[in-house]
């Protein structure tokens, strides 16, 4: 057996001993300069400010300015159940909008309001949300759990509540202020001299020549005397050769081509025309309150229907359906109302669709802001963990389950397989969307 002399230590194999004196330098590796915090908050911002200039630039003035409605409509959602939530005597720790690195923050009380990096939506932070988190015993009597069911309850809806409220807030100002046909237009009545408003572009109307001002007076030799003659006229005429017969300038032109599908249902025909109506008359403000209620009751049961079609076999690819239909002949008017539930749009398509709308009309923008804050209202009270019905479901669940004066409290750890299973499916919903609107964008009028 070898033996070690005494003092020597042990190395293990493969160890290589330098003589004194000899020992190589180590290397020294470079460190990048790093700018201080401060700084680099002001950078990201600066990053973020000109992102947004150049969306401004390159896609137009009006799609910044519905993303920036569309970031206000989420801050006011959280906004929501930061009141209510204060009111109830819960603690609010953080109030940010925007995820990602920090740019800005500051402290007032007990929270702490902020800025972040990825304007793509805003978080409160409320103390004790479930039976997970830890929190200091002498702070429980301030969490979301430790509350009564109707504070609960009140903190949970107070997001689509506001949405609600901003919908029919909208709503009232175009009946009052602006002037507004409405969703459901069963009574608009068009000018006594019909004729065509507004022509979509590269639809079968644009490609036979019909121009706005024509007066269309026979499709395929059946005459015309209103724009409900001309839809009954196109119903059974999808992919069809007809002629259109139009007065122009007090002279009669006959134009020839193929009439399309409506973007709908596929099976009617479709010319891509608007009629020029009688511009709405702005209601008085008690009447205006009662008709933006029902277009509210109208708008609400459509997003529950598309919602719903979310889920079905058939209805897998209409997140944000029924939306608006841009192609009809209604909208080539720049009026809003209820489209094909059979496309998703993503953020990237909304912003696009308002813009549009936008330079169209300024009505139509605020009817379709209206109807996204409808939207995303039901949506988030859809039953389901992270959403707020989640939270709703979850605290009448426990309500029902709590008798003898025992408060039950359920176990968040077993529906969040269900949450992360719904998380993943909406993240996919959303990238495709987000492709296609991308790749495949709609066509939308000009």
């Amino acid at each position: 057996m070898a033996t070690r002399p005494a003092g020597a230590s042990e190395r293990p194999r493969g160890w290589v001993t330098w003589p004194a004196g000899r020992r190589p330098r180590q290397a020294i590796t470079p460190r990048l300069p790093s700018l201080p915090p401060a700084a680099a908050s002001w950078a990201r911002l600066a990053l973020v400010i000109g992102a947004l200039v150049a969306l401004g630039i390159f896609a137009g003035v009006w799609v910044l300015v519905v993303v920036g409605a569309l970031i206000i409509i989420v801050i006011l959602h959280e906004f929501g159940h930061f009141l209510t939530a204060r009111w109830a005597g819960m603690k609010v720790s953080e109030f940010y909008v925007g995820f990602g690195p920090r740019l800005w923050s500051v402290r007032r009380g007990e929270t702490t309001y902020g800025l972040k990096a990825i304007l793509a939506g805003a978080y409160v932070r409320i103390l004790g949300m479930n039976n997970l988190e830890r929190v200091d015993p002498a702070e429980e009597h301030r969490t979301y759990r430790s509350k009564p069911y109707w504070r609960r309850m009140s903190v949970a809806v107070a997001g689509s509540a506001m949405h609600f409220l901003l919908a029919v807030l909208l709503l009232w100002v175009l009946y009052s202020a602006v002037g507004f046909h409405g969703f459901d237009r069963p009574d608009v009545t068009e000018t006594a001299r019909w004729q065509v408003s507004r022509v979509v572009p590269d639809s079968p109307a644009a490609s036979m020549g019909v121009l706005p001002g024509d007066r269309i007076t026979a499709v395929a030799d059946r005459g015309i005397q209103n724009f409900g003659d001309l839809r009954g006229a196109l119903a059974d005429m999808a992919h069809r050769p007809a002629s259109v017969t139009v007065v122009r300038d007090g002279e009669t032109v006959r134009l020839e081509g193929v009439i399309g599908a409506s973007p709908r249902d596929g099976t009617s025909g479709f010319l891509g025309v608007g009629p020029e109506l009688a511009p709405p008359a702005r209601a008085n403000p008690i009447s205006g309150l009662g008709s933006s209620l029902t277009d509210f009751g109208l708008v609400v049961r459509a997003s529950a229907e598309g919602i719903a079609g979310l889920f079905s076999l058939q209805g897998l690819d209409g997140l944000l359906g029924p939306l608006v239909d841009f192609e009809s002949d209604e909208l080539a008017t720049g009026e809003v109302g209820v489209g094909d539930p059979n496309r998703v749009v993503s953020v990237v398509g909304v912003a696009r669709i308002g813009g549009s709308l936008a330079q169209a009309d300024i009505a139509a923008l605020l009817g379709f802001l209206a109807y996204l804050n409808v939207f995303f209202g039901v949506l988030n009270l859809f039953p389901l963990l992270p959403l707020d019905g989640g939270h709703v479901v979850i605290a009448t669940y426990e309500r029902l389950r709590s008798f003898g004066g025992r408060r039950y409290q359920a176990d968040v750890a077993k529906m969040l397989p269900a949450a992360y299973v719904f998380v993943i499916v909406l993240v996919t919903v959303g990238l495709v969307a987000l492709s296609r609107d991308i790749v495949d964008p709609l066509g939308l009028p000009g």
